[in-house]
Order: C-alpha cells, then sequence, then structure tokens
C-alpha cells in the first residue's frame, strides 16, 4: 500500500478531524498545519519526513514501521533501495 492510501485509512480509523491530529501533533512537538496534512493524505506532495512519520503513527495508533518504509520507497530510488537491501544482507 502506497504512502497516501496508509495515511488517509489511519485517518479514517482513528476518527480524528486533520485539525485535531495536527493539535495532537503539537503537544508532541511536531508542527504539521492540517493543508500539508491534507495534501499528504491525497498525494499531493512527498511523504513527509520521517520524524512527522513517527509522530504521525503515533497519534493515529498505527505501525509505523510500514508506514515509515512506504514514505522511503516514495522518494528514494528503487536502485538505491535494492543496493541497500542488497549489502545489507551481505
Amino acid at each position: 500500500m502506497k504512502y497516501d492510501q496508509m495515511l488517509r485509512q489511519s485517518i479514517r480509523e482513528a476518527d480524528l478531524s486533520l485539525a485535531q491530529i495536527c493539535r495532537r501533533l503539537q503537544k508532541k512537538g511536531t508542527r504539521l498545519d492540517k493543508a500539508i496534512l491534507s495534501k499528504l493524505q491525497n498525494g499531493k506532495c512527498p511523504p513527509a519526513k520521517d520524524e512527522v512519520n513517527i509522530a504521525l503513527a503515533e497519534v493515529l495508533e498505527m505501525d509505523p514501521v510500514p508506514f515509515r518504509i512506504a514514505a522511503v520507497q516514495e522518494v528514494v530510488p528503487s536502485e538505491l533501495i535494492h543496493l541497500i537491501k542488497e549489502t545489507h544482507t551481505r
């Protein structure tokens, strides 16, 4: 599943408004505008930075690992991901 799909589904399941999510993020020290959150969930901008994704996963009570991986896979070229996996298995 793609990053934006995972985010959209988790927001729906959390039954929180974008404003509520942003307020909860801010309480955790992560600032995110609800317009940007909307763009993230609709695939209108690239995935957020890792620290934002970790905080989002916590607020939305979702597993952060597949969410973070989905974000990286969208911004890092597939050849580089393959090279990292190859190097890591040696």
